[in-house]
């Protein structure tokens, strides 16, 4: 569907009185844009959404152990894979991941 469409159908959804239809657009667009405006300046400790977070994003990041290039900040989607590498590729991997690191840098050095 188009935007437009869209925004076309979310204020047809205002309408509450049938024989005045111009009104309760008018008010319905209001009230949602007053409530937008107090979600963003002032609420602040309240989930709302626009300050909640992506379906995808986490509250914090699930490994904690190990080296810092590891580090979700999100959740993986959709089904695993395996992939096998040959040597190069498993080469050209281990020294990638070893060189973008900061806790190994003392060690490269």
């Amino acid at each position: 569907m188009y935007s437009i469409e869209r925004f076309l159908g979310k204020l047809k959804s205002y309408v509450r009185n049938r024989s005045r239809p111009e009104g309760s657009i008018a008010e319905g667009y209001i009230v949602d844009e007053c409530l937008t405006f107090r979600s963003l300046y002032f609420a602040e400790h309240v989930k709302t959404r626009h300050n909640q977070l992506g379906r995808n994003e986490l509250e914090e990041n699930v490994s904690n152990e190990g080296l810092n290039i590891f580090a979700t900040n999100g959740q993986s989607l959709g089904k695993r894979e395996v992939k096998i590498f040959n040597d190069d590729s498993l080469t050209k991997a281990h020294r990638y991941v070893l060189f973008s690191c900061e806790e190994i840098e003392p060690y490269v050095r």
